[in-house]
C-alpha cells in the first residue's frame, strides 16, 4: 500500500511540476506574441496615419514628426522606445514626399525581462507600416 502511494504522488508532483513550466511559458510568451502579431502592428498604423495626414496638411516634416512623438507619449511609448522607433518620408532629398514609412519598436513587459536586463533584446518587437500620403485620414 505504501509503495502505490508514493507512485501515485511522484505522478501528481510530475504533473504539478509540468503544469508550472506550461504557465511560465505561456506568461512569458504570451506578451511577446500579442506585441507582435496585434498590439504593434496597430500601434505603427495609426502613427504611420496620423504623421502622413500632418505631412499632408501642412506640408512639413518637423511638424509630422512632432505630433507623432507626442501621440506616442500619450499611447505610453517609453522614452528608450521613442528613441529606436523611426519615421521616414519617402522619397528621399528635397521633393515632395509621397509616403511615410513608420517603424515601431516597443518591449514586452514579463517578469523574467523586468529582472534579467540582459534579457531585453528578447523582448523587442518592431513592426514597420507604410502610407501614403494621399490616403492619409484623420483618426480620433
Amino acid at each position: 500500500m505504501r509503495d502505490e502511494r508514493g507512485q501515485i504522488l511522484r505522478h501528481v508532483v510530475t504533473l504539478g511540476i509540468i503544469f508550472a513550466v506550461i504557465i511560465l511559458v505561456l506568461v512569458e510568451v504570451g506578451p511577446i506574441l500579442w506585441l507582435r502579431f496585434f498590439s504593434t502592428v496597430e500601434e505603427a498604423d495609426d502613427l504611420a496615419n496620423a504623421a502622413a495626414y500632418q505631412y499632408k496638411t501642412f506640408k512639413s516634416e518637423a511638424d509630422a514628426t512632432t505630433e507623432v512623438v507626442s501621440k506616442m507619449k500619450t499611447m505610453g511609448f517609453s522614452d528608450d522606445e521613442i528613441t529606436q522607433s523611426t519615421l521616414l518620408f519617402l522619397p528621399p532629398g528635397p521633393v515632395d514626399k509621397t509616403s511615410v514609412r513608420m517603424t515601431v519598436v516597443r518591449y514586452a513587459n514579463t517578469l523574467i525581462i523586468r529582472h534579467v536586463a540582459a534579457l531585453k533584446k528578447l523582448a523587442r518587437v518592431s513592426t514597420t507600416k507604410e502610407v501614403q500620403i494621399s490616403a492619409a485620414n484623420e483618426k480620433q
